[in-house]
């Protein structure tokens, strides 16, 4: 290791997959009583095809190589922490015309880099550098020891990982969580940060004795009725992940139930539909979940959910900043959290708003062709 970067390389022998295999077929699987669909959670019939499809089909080494042959994977250790951040970082091909920064696009959760595999040579096809880092305590990214690592601190570990990596201005993209910790990487390193693209939206309020518009009713009131069905595993995971993480560390089908359940319900497909594979692919859902899986890092990734909600009072002014580096909005029709835009415009310097016609909260996996040309567009009116 030389200047805090290893270089790294992603290698699970065969007696990882022996050992999940063994799991699936010991599966002690749950008697539902009826069919109830998704509309009690994790749909059974699909569950149990495509955990057959899992345990009997997918190749974990095939997906193993073109992650690793994807770009270059490091593991980076900045200055103010012992532990050490995962990620991949792709460079534009030779003979293409560099731009004159790089671009960071940081995942959520329960997703990982693979969101961005597709999306992420396109860019760099276009002459981005393209950092796409796992979350502290994701995928390959150390664990977390101490508590407090919120998603403002996050932000500030990632700049520290650019700075080591020798970017001193980049671009930022995020989604679910990772918009979260743009913005605040937005208003804390405003100097660093050039643009700021964003296709998972933060409402804010209507100010008071301003009527609202016919577009912020509906949201606000497709929001009333979508929270208190849909937000469970938020307030599990903001409470109690530890609870949690011991079944699903332990259980390879109850991760699958978990996550599979946040894709069906934020990814957009018909809902006369039973799966989503119209809109994700089988192959790349089920190794975003073997990342998970394999890592062992279920426990640690959920933590994010309980360091936000336990922000102390004189931290969480963080999050209230408005941005003011030049911010880009993609909206995607089956994202839950696309508020309209003047409730974005509100908090951030809106100069790029684009509304997509296809793709939900997983854009770059849904929509990666689209989403890439709307980043290009927006980063490169700054190039």
């Amino acid at each position: 290791m030389t200047s805090g970067i290893e270089e790294f390389r992603i290698d699970f022998g065969q007696q990882a997959i022996d050992d999940l295999h063994r799991r699936i077929d010991s599966t002690r699987w749950p008697d539902v009583g009826w069919d109830t669909g998704w509309g009690t959670g994790t749909h059974d019939g699909v569950l149990r095809e495509l955990v057959n499809y899992w345990r009997n089909d997918y190749n974990w080494f095939h997906w193993e190589e073109r992650i690793n042959e994807a770009g270059r994977h490091v593991r980076i250790q900045t200055d103010d922490t012992s532990e050490m951040t995962h990620a991949v970082i792709y460079e534009p091909s030779a003979g293409v015309e560099r731009k004159p920064f790089p671009l960071l696009l940081i995942h959520g959760w329960p997703g990982s880099i693979i969101e961005f595999l597709n999306a992420a040579p396109v860019l760099a096809n276009a002459g981005y550098t393209v950092v796409t880092p796992s979350l502290p305590g994701f995928a390959w990214s150390d664990v977390v020891r101490e508590p407090g690592l919120h998603p403002a601190l996050i932000a500030r570990r990632l700049a520290s990982v650019m700075t080591t990596l020798g970017y001193t201005k980049f671009g930022v993209q995020g989604g679910d969580w990772g918009s979260v910790i743009g913005r605040t990487l937005s208003t804390q390193f405003s100097s660093e940060v050039v643009g700021l693209h964003l296709n998972f939206g933060t409402a804010t309020p209507v100010p008071a004795g301003q009527e609202p518009t016919q577009d912020e009713t509906d949201y606000l009131a497709y929001r009333a009725v979508w929270e208190p069905e849909e937000t469970a595993y938020m307030r599990q995971q903001g409470t109690r992940p530890q609870t949690l993480g011991y079944g699903l560390t332990d259980s390879p089908v109850g991760l699958m139930a978990w996550i599979l359940e946040k894709f069906w319900a934020w990814s957009d497909h018909d809902d006369n539909d039973l799966n989503l594979w119209n809109s994700i692919d089988k192959d790349e859902m089920i190794t975003n979940v073997m990342i998970y899986w394999l890592t062992g890092r279920v426990t640690s990734a959920a933590r994010i959910y309980y360091e936000m909600t336990h922000v102390s009072p004189d931290q969480r002014a963080v999050y209230g900043e408005p941005v003011t580096v030049p911010t880009a909005y993609a909206k995607f029709p089956a994202e839950p959290f696309a508020p309209p835009r003047e409730m974005m415009e509100r908090s951030v310097n809106l100069v790029h708003f684009s509304e997509h016609q296809a793709g939900g909260h997983f854009a770059a996996y849904e929509q990666p062709d689209a989403f890439a040309r709307d980043v290009i567009t927006f980063f490169d009116t700054l190039s």
